[in-house]
C-alpha cells in the first residue's frame, strides 16, 4: 500500500482512473486476492519501467520494484478462496479450427492427402526432407514451395470453410475468439455430406473400404492366380558388401543416414532391406500375376512388376550382399515398373523411403533413370551414370512428403548400353508408428479400427464413432447414430449409402467437432481431466489431429494420466510426422508469418526481391522457409530455444544467400561459414529447392529477429517501421504487446520519396520524446531500432537517405549499438526471451488466455527448462506435465 501511496495513486485512484484502473479500491490483501487478475498487468508494467511514467522525477529503487514483483508472484502463488486451492483455469469450450478439422478427417479416414485446400496449409510442396524420427536435420536438404494460393491435389478440391478468427495476441485455437452459428453449422453439415461422398475416398480410405466392404476389400498379397508368391526376408544391413557406393546426386537421404535408418526401422518393425536369397536364384517372376512378398512387423510388403523378372546371379555382378540380385528377365528389357503395397493389420500404412542400388556390370555402361511414383501420381526422379565395373555400383533414394507414400519405382535402362539393368538390397521404410511406443507395449485389447471383418455393421460404426469422438461412446448416444443408420437402411437400397448417411451425422455431430475439457465428473470444484481429453489436448497440441490409437487406448485403460506414460507419449508424438503442425500451425502464428504474403514491398525500390515473368516470383517462399527450417531445427534435434533468439547459423538457398549478399568459405575439415559478400550459394542441386545449413561468421543474422520474414512483415512497402518492428519484438519475443496508443499519430510527408531524403529515426525522434509517448517508446523504440541496419526486405545497410544508421539504444541498462548487440544483452538475460516463449507455448497447448494464477507455473516450466539446457522437448514435456494443461475448474 505505501508503494502506490507513493508511487501509482495520483494517477489510478477512483477520481482520476487512469487507464481505466483505480486501485484505490484495494486496502488490504483480501480484496486483492478476490480481484487478482489486474495485478499481472501491474506486474509487466512496473518490471518493464514503464510505470511509473519514466519522465516523472520520483521513481522507485530497483529493491523496491523487486520487493513489489516478489509480492505479486506471492499473490499469484495463494490458493483460489472460492476454490480453495491452485487454479488451473478453464479453457472456453471450443471447436477444432479449420485445420484441425482437416487433420482429424485425414488422419480419422487414413488418407494420404489433405480433405480441402486452405491457406493454413503453407505452400510447400514436398516436406519429405523433414524426419522428426531420426533425431537429425541433414545440412542440406531439398524444399519444393509451390505457388501460393495455388491449387495441390486434395479429396475434395471445391470444398471449404472459413477461416478462423485469431484471437488479439494470440491463437487462432483460442476458444474466446472463436463464433458458432447456424450458418456455420450448416456449413459443417454440407463439408461431412461432400466428404463422406467423395468419389475418390472409398478408393483412398481403408477405413472407410473396411466400414462399407469389409469381406471383399482388396487383399494386395493376394495373387490373381493360384501360384504361391516367393517370401523374401527382409534385414537389418544395407548393402554390406559394399562400405561405399557412388551416390545420385539429389537423393532424399545420404547413404550413410539411410542405412542408419533403415536399421532403426527393422528394429521397431516398420522397415528393412529386401535381399534376395540363394535359394530362389533363378525363379523368374512373372509380369502378369507374379510377386514377391515380405513379411515384417505384422505387415506384409507386396512388391510387383509390369515384366518378368528374374532372381539371378551374376558373376559379372558384384552384389550388394548375398549372391541373388533382382534384373529384366527378357534380355534387352531394362525398362521396367515395381509396384509396392503394404498391407497391415493398422490401417494408413505405406512406403515413405526407399533406397536401393543400381549395379555397375562388367560389359555394360551409359545412363539409368530411376523413378518415385507418389501415390498423388506426381514422380521424384534420380538420374545416374552407370560405368562397367563394380565401382559404377550407384546408390539413390526418395522420400515421401507427409500426406503421400510411394506406390512404384520406375527403372528406364534405355540409354544403358547392355541387356540386364540389375538391382539389389532394395530398403523400404513404411509411415506409421512403430509396435510399441515408448511408454512399452500396450494392454491387450485391439485398436479401435481392427477386426472390422469379424464385426458387424453396428460394431464396426461404433469402433468408427469412438475414434471420431476421441473417448468411449455409451450405448445411448451410440443408439441415435445407430437410429440414423437402420433410417437409412429402410429408405435407401443400399447398405452402403446408409453407411455414409451414418458417418455424415458423426462428422456434423458437436462430440466431433467440439473439444471436451470438463474434468472427471463429479470431482469438485477441480477436477482432473478425464484420460480421453487428456489425450485430444496432448494430440492437438502437439499433431493439430485427433489422438491416435495407441494415445486412446491408453486412455482407454486409464494410463494416460500417470506422469512417466504422459512424458513418454509427448515424446513419441514429437517424433511423429504430425508435429510438422508446431512449426506450421504454433510458429508461424507465433512469428506472424501468415501476414508474410500479404506484404508487398515497393517494386521500384526493392527491385531484387521480385524476379521472372512480371516480377511474379518473390522471395516470400523463401522468407517463410528460411524460418520454418530453424523452428524445425531446433524441435528435431532437441536443441536450446535459445537458438531462436540468436542461432550462430542458419539455412540459406541459393537466391536468399545473394540476397543476404553472402558466400560460403570452408576449410578442408571446417563447416560452411556464411560471410559478407556478393557471391551467392553455389550447389550442384536444384537451383532454388536446395537450402544448406550454414555456420554464420558473425552476429548480424541468426535467430528469428534478424531473418528476412519479420523484418517484411514490420515495415510499409518503402520504408522501415521501428515502431512496428519494436512492437513485433516486444510481442513475439517477449509476451509483452505495448498499450494500444489513446491518440493517434502519422508522420508528415511519409512517402517513399521523402523516404528518401530522411531517415527513418530522424523522423521518429520528435514524436517519441513527448511525454504522453515516452513511456511507450521507451520499451518500443530499443527493439525496433536496433534493426534499423535492415531495410525493408531485410538486407543489410549502413545507410538509410544518405544518412549513417544509428541502431543504438539502452534495454535493462545496458547499451548496444546494432542487432548483435542487442542479442548479446538478450543472451546474458535470456529469462525475458524463455518466459515469453513459454506463455505464448503455453497458451497455445489450453486454447485460451494466460492469467495471473498461471505465473507461478510458468516460472516453474522456465525453472525446468534451465535445468535441462532449455531443451525444447523439455519445455514441451513440462506443459504437457503441468497443472493448467492436465486439469480444469469446474466453475465458470
Amino acid at each position: 500500500r505505501a508503494f502506490l501511496d507513493k508511487y501509482c495513486l495520483d494517477c489510478h485512484d477512483a477520481e482520476a482512473k487512469k487507464g481505466d484502473l483505480d486501485l484505490s479500491r484495494f486496502t488490504d490483501e483480501t480484496s486483492v486476492i478476490h480481484d487478482r487478475s489486474v495485478w499481472r498487468r501491474i506486474y509487466e508494467k512496473v518490471e518493464s519501467h514503464q510505470m511509473p511514467p519514466p519522465k516523472r522525477d520520483s521513481q522507485p529503487t530497483g529493491p523496491e520494484r523487486e520487493m513489489l514483483m516478489k509480492w505479486i508472484m506471492g499473490i499469484a502463488e495463494r490458493p483460489d478462496p472460492v476454490l480453495g486451492a491452485r487454479d488451473p483455469g478453464k479453457a472456453t469450450m471450443r471447436r477444432l479450427t479449420r485445420l484441425e478439422y482437416n487433420n482429424a478427417i485425414r488422419d480419422l479416414f487414413a488418407l494420404p492427402m489433405d480433405v480441402f485446400m486452405f491457406p493454413e496449409r503453407l505452400p510447400i510442396a514436398d516436406k519429405g526432407y523433414f524426419n522428426p524420427a531420426s533425431g537429425i536435420m541433414l545440412t542440406e536438404v531439398k524444399v519444393e514451395m509451390r505457388e501460393y494460393g495455388g491449387k495441390y491435389p486434395v479429396l475434395c478440391p471445391h470444398l471449404g470453410l472459413p477461416e478462423d478468427t485469431r484471437a488479439e495476441h494470440g491463437f487462432s485455437n483460442r476458444g474466446d475468439a472463436m463464433s458458432f452459428s447456424p450458418l456455420l453449422f450448416e456449413k459443417y453439415m454440407n463439408a461431412a455430406r461432400e466428404i463422406v461422398n467423395a468419389p475418390d475416398l472409398a478408393a483412398r480410405s481403408p477405413i472407410l473400404a473396411e466400414l462399407i466392404d469389409a469381406e471383399k476389400r482388396a487383399d494386395p498379397t493376394r495373387a490373381t492366380s493360384q501360384k504361391v508368391a516367393p517370401s523374401v526376408p527382409l534385414v537389418e544391413q544395407f548393402a554390406s558388401a559394399f562400405p561405399q557406393i557412388s551416390e545420385a546426386q539429389n537423393n532424399s537421404i545420404p547413404l550413410a543416414e539411410f542405412r542408419r535408418q533403415i536399421s532403426v526401422a527393422f528394429a521397431e518393425g516398420r522397415g528393412g532391406v529386401l535381399d534376395m536369397p540363394s535359394q530362389l536364384a533363378s525363379k523368374t517372376i512373372s509380369g502378369k500375376d507374379g510377386f514377391i512378398q515380405a513379411t515384417f512387423g505384422g505387415r506384409t510388403l507386396s512388391l510387383r512388376s509390369n515384366a518378368d523378372l528374374w532372381i539371378a546371379e551374376f558373376g559379372t555382378v558384384k552384389p550388394a550382399s548375398v549372391p541373388a540380385v533382382l534384373a529384366n528377365r527378357v534380355k534387352g528389357k531394362t525398362s521396367y515398373a515395381l509396384n509396392l503395397s503394404v498391407s497391415d493389420e493398422h490401417a494408413g500404412y505405406g512406403v515413405e523411403h526407399v533406397g536401393l542400388c543400381v549395379m555397375g556390370r562388367k560389359g555394360q555402361q551409359g545412363k539409368v533413370e530411376v523413378s518415385a511414383i507418389l501415390t498423388d501420381d506426381s514422380e521424384l526422379t534420380r538420374s545416374l551414370e552407370i560405368s562397367d565395373s563394380e565401382s559404377g555400383t550407384t546408390f539413390c533414394s526418395f522420400s515421401a512428403p507427409s500426406g503421400k507414400t510411394i506406390k512404384q519405382l520406375v527403372v528406364d535402362g534405355s540409354e544403358l548400353k547392355g541387356d540386364y539393368l540389375v538391382l539389389d538390397d532394395i530398403g523400404l521404410i513404411t509411415r506409421g508408428p512403430a509396435q510399441a511406443g515408448p511408454a512399452g507395449p500396450l494392454e491387450p485389447g485391439p485398436p479401435a479400427h481392427q477386426g472390422y471383418s469379424q464385426s458387424s455393421t453396428p460394431e464396426r460404426l461404433k469402433a468408427f464413432v469412438e475414434r471420431a469422438f476421441r473417448r468411449a461412446v455409451p450405448d445411448e448416444e451410440m443408439s441415435s447414430i445407430l437410429r440414423v443408420y437402420d433410417g437409412a437402411r429402410r429408405d435407401i437400397a443400399t447398405e452402403v449409402d446408409a453407411i455414409r448417411q451414418a458417418l455424415v451425422t458423426v462428422l456434423a455431430s458437436p462430440a466431433f467437432l467440439f473439444v471436451e475439457a470438463n474434468g472427471v465428473p463429479g470431482a469438485g470444484k477441480i477436477a482432473p481431466l478425464e484420460d480421453a481429453e487428456l489425450a485430444t489436448r496432448l494430440s492437438l497440441f502437439v499433431c493439430a489431429s485427433t489422438p491416435d490409437t495407441e494415445l486412446l487406448n491408453l486412455a482407454k485403460q486409464g494410463r494416460l494420466r500417470d506422469t512417466a506414460t504422459l512424458e513418454a507419449q509427448t515424446r513419441r508424438l514429437l517424433k511423429d510426422a504430425r508435429c510438422r503442425e508446431l512449426s506450421e500451425s504454433f510458429a508461424v502464428q507465433w512469428l506472424r508469418l501468415d501476414q508474410l504474403y500479404t506484404a508487398k514491398p515497393d517494386p521500384d525500390i526493392f527491385k531484387n526481391f521480385y524476379s521472372g515473368p512480371q516480377g511474379k516470383n518473390t522471395l516470400h517462399g523463401a522468407a517463410l522457409t528460411e524460418a520454418l527450417l530453424l523452428f524445425e531445427t531446433v524441435m528435431v534435434e532437441d536443441r536450446s530455444i535459445l537458438e531462436f533468439l540468436a542461432a550462430d547459423y542458419t539455412w540459406l538457398n541459393p537466391q536468399l544467400a545473394r540476397f543476404y549478399d553472402m558466400r560460403l568459405e570452408s576449410g578442408e575439415s571446417e563447416p560452411v561459414t556464411a560471410v559478407n559478400s556478393n557471391r551467392e550459394l553455389k550447389t550442384k542441386t536444384e537451383k532454388g529447392a536446395v537450402w544448406r545449413r550454414v555456420k554464420l561468421a558473425d552476429g548480424r543474422r541468426g535467430g528469428f529477429m534478424t531473418m528476412a520474414a519479420p523484418m517484411i512483415v514490420t515495415s510499409l512497402p518503402f520504408r522501415t517501421s521501428p515502431v512496428k518492428r519494436g512492437a513485433w519484438l516486444l510481442e513475439t519475443m517477449f509476451n509483452r504487446p505495448p498499450t494500444e496508443p489513446k491518440v493517434a499519430f502519422a508522420i508528415e510527408n511519409d512517402t517513399k520519396e521523402a523516404a528518401q531524403q530522411m531517415s527513418t529515426r530522424q523522423k521518429f525522434e520528435a514524436h517519441r520524446n513527448k511525454a504522453a509517448c515516452y513511456s511507450c517508446h521507451i520499451r518500443l523504440d530499443p527493439p525496433g531500432f536496433a534493426l534499423e541496419h535492415f531495410n525493408p526486405v531485410g538486407q543489410w545497410r549502413d545507410t538509410d537517405a544518405g544518412v549513417p544508421v544509428d541502431a543504438k539504444g539502452e534495454w535493462n541498462g545496458e547499451t548496444f549499438d546494432g542487432p548483435d548487440g542487442f542479442k548479446a544483452i538478450l543472451m546474458r538475460h535470456p529469462r525475458e526471451f524463455t518466459r515469453g516463449f513459454v506463455e505464448h507455448l503455453l497458451s497455445y497447448a489450453l486454447g485460451r488466455p494466460l492469467d495471473v494464477y498461471d505465473m507461478p507455473m510458468i516460472e516453474e516450466i522456465q525453472q525446468a527448462a534451465m535445468a535441462d539446457g532449455w531443451k525444447f522437448s523439455r519445455v514441451i514435456v513440462e506443459i504437457v506435465k503441468s497443472y493448467p494443461f492436465t486439469q480444469t475448474r469446474s466453475l465458470p
